[in-house]
């Protein structure tokens, strides 16, 4: 039993505490949820290690929801399966963000192909096969969404569970990065969503291959619409607040030079935390070098500006917005943009002094269905999201579309000046890394 901030009292039986010990694990005690987040919301230290194990004990009361309504006869296999993919979930991610992996997919793997060969190797896999008596492939499978392994029905709608529009990864994040952070946004009602739960059809189809859809009842529509804005609000406000970005951006582009002068592999980097990146650069980068400066500045807080913001509707925004998985193309355009800057005014500079913030594209749709005592009028059960609460997809698309920004940012307030005042004939020399 362990005493957890957030969800108080958790029980780990042996199986769980078995993988809590291993190495892999005890790593994610190094890594922090919100990566830079904590450089300006200081509370915001807490790890993915305790993410983990919240995720599990949100999917175990799921489980045990769904059991006790009855219907459904889930075996002990599918049941341990769905909670060590809950545990593991994020088993192979990078220090700091998800935004490592759009580097350099040559030297750089996602982290779901991280996780996966975690899961299936020499210090995670026997303790599943062994102890929790279930395949680390399939387990594997749970977490990459992958098809590799044949998943039967019961399995399919249960790791909706881990990832889908309603998942216990969201309500644990949301809830654990509003507490830490000490703000409001993310207060999600998880005990009436989880209390919503339903699988339909229900009873279980006696055909063992008839389809099965993770959906919520009527009572759970207010409290998942709290939160989809629980989350927009988070990104708003926390996920995307521009010190954190710009500490990202900085931090990104520091290990992209590293990477590609051949001071470390992709291996070493997989195997790093939060604090071991940074000390893994240091040491190997020349302290004349880009990526060495970029740390450095990082370090001691010598945090770029915000030049320039590019909304959605900005003729420029789609253009750039490409170059967010294009790290090469991303990088060249920074490098003639400093060339261009060196030339109007005779400063030199070094190609890294402008960089360009373009955040992930994030959905905020729901595709999720409603049980409803008397559905609208034309429609049977289950009903459409939008049908019942009134948001569609489109709506969510406008939220996503005032939320997302293209940010220059410049290493002081001098560049910022010039980005903006030439701001029309630096956007133009995007034609020239087409």
């Amino acid at each position: 039993m362990i005493r957890d901030t957030v969800w108080g009292d958790i029980p780990l039986p042996r199986e769980v505490m078995s993988i809590l010990d291993s190495k892999p694990f005890q790593r994610l005690r190094r890594v922090q949820q919100l990566g830079f987040t904590s450089w300006t919301w200081p509370g915001a230290h807490h790890t993915r290690f305790e993410h983990c194990i919240g995720v599990y004990h949100l999917t175990r009361l799921a489980i045990l929801h769904l059991l006790k309504r009855g219907g459904f006869n889930f075996t002990s296999e599918e049941v341990n399966t769905t909670l060590s993919a809950a545990l593991l979930h994020d088993i192979g991610h990078y220090p700091y963000s998800h935004a490592v992996e759009e580097l350099d997919l040559t030297i750089v793997r996602d982290h779901e192909t991280i996780g996966r060969e975690i899961v299936m190797g020499p210090e995670i896999g026997p303790i599943l096969r062994d102890e929790w008596h279930v395949d680390p492939a399939k387990v594997a499978s749970f977490i990459t969404k992958s098809d590799d392994v044949p998943l039967n029905n019961r399995e399919l709608v249960l790791r909706q569970l881990i990832s889908g529009a309603l998942d216990t990864d969201k309500l644990d994040y949301l809830t654990r990065d509003s507490r830490y952070c000490n703000v409001p946004y993310g207060s999600v009602d998880v005990q009436r969503l989880i209390d919503s739960l339903r699988i339909w059809p229900e009873p279980e189809p006696a055909s063992p291959d008839a389809p099965l859809q993770l959906v919520i009842d009527e009572k759970g529509v207010g409290a998942l619409q709290s939160l989809i804005f629980a989350r927009y609000l988070m990104f708003y406000n926390v996920y995307w607040h521009h010190t954190n970005r710009i500490a990202t951006v900085m931090f990104l582009r520091s290990v992209q030079e590293a990477l590609s002068h051949g001071a470390f592999g992709g291996k070493e980097l997989e195997r790093s935390d939060d604090a071991s990146v940074i000390a893994l650069i240091q040491q190997t980068t020349p302290p004349d070098s880009v990526a060495h400066e970029l740390i450095t500045d990082l370090q001691e807080r010598r945090f770029y500006k915000r030049a320039l913001s590019l909304a959605e509707d900005d003729s420029m925004f789609a253009r750039l917005a490409v170059l967010k998985y294009n790290p090469a193309r991303r990088k060249r355009l920074e490098e003639l943009w400093c060339e261009m800057v060196s030339q109007w005014t005779g400063r030199e500079l070094r190609g890294h002094e402008i960089l360009l913030d373009i955040p992930e594209a994030k959905g905020f749709e729901i595709v999720l269905n409603v049980v409803c005592e008397r559905p609208p009028h034309g429609w049977p059960n289950p009903v459409p999201w939008g049908e019942v609460s009134g948001l569609n997809n489109d709506d969510m698309r406008k939220f996503h579309r005032h939320v997302r920004r293209i940010h220059l940012i410049v290493k002081d307030n001098e560049l910022a000046e010039i980005v903006r005042a030439r701001v029309v004939m630096l956007l133009d020399a995007y034609r020239q890394v087409e």
